[in-house]
């Protein structure tokens, strides 16, 4: 049995030219970073991140399926003493693409999801989104939480996507 060596960071994702092939239900482009998909898409495709980008997605769909998000795992278990949490990031696709962003929080019995305001719309040209969630004000969101991750809910169809930049906020 060979070991594999562990998955890159995402900071050397953005540093550095890596590239593969979707392995649905799951896929780990960097620690912390992963794609998860409904098995029922039966998802195929390729992934790439060139030097200076995050991530180049090429998706295809032949199934019928609920759900595909890129999860990205955050160091932001407390939240009592943080004004707002988010994210900040740069994308493009061919094609319009509508992407709804969330934020899964762990609890006892699974997780809760507490989805961001507004959506993440990607054109051609690219272009930057930002958005937060002011945690005092959002019942829904546990304060406390055993682990969370913010998970960009993709179309569940073919498509491209370039996820250029993606930075978590906590302030």
């Amino acid at each position: 049995m060979t070991s594999q060596p562990p998955p890159p960071s995402v900071q050397a994702l953005r540093s550095a030219h890596l590239a593969g092939e979707i392995d649905a239900p799951r896929t780990v482009f960097a620690a912390g970073l992963q794609l998860h998909a409904d098995p029922a898409l039966q998802l195929s495709g390729q992934w790439r991140s060139p030097s200076g980008r995050l991530l180049e997605l090429d998706l295809r769909m032949s199934g019928q399926g609920e759900w595909i998000g890129l999860h990205l795992t955050l160091d932001a278990p407390d939240l009592a003493a943080v004004g707002w949490i988010g994210f900040a990031c740069r994308s493009a696709a061919p094609e319009e693409l509508l992407i709804r962003p969330c934020l899964r929080s762990g609890t006892e019995s699974g997780f809760t999801d507490t989805f961001f305001d507004k959506h993440l719309l990607s054109t051609p040209e690219p272009h930057n989104h930002m958005d937060a969630l002011h945690p005092a004000t959002r019942r829904e969101l546990p304060e406390t939480a055993p682990w969370r991750e913010l998970i960009l809910f993709l179309p569940r169809r073919d498509c491209r996507w370039h996820l250029q930049d993606l930075r978590p906020i906590s302030i």
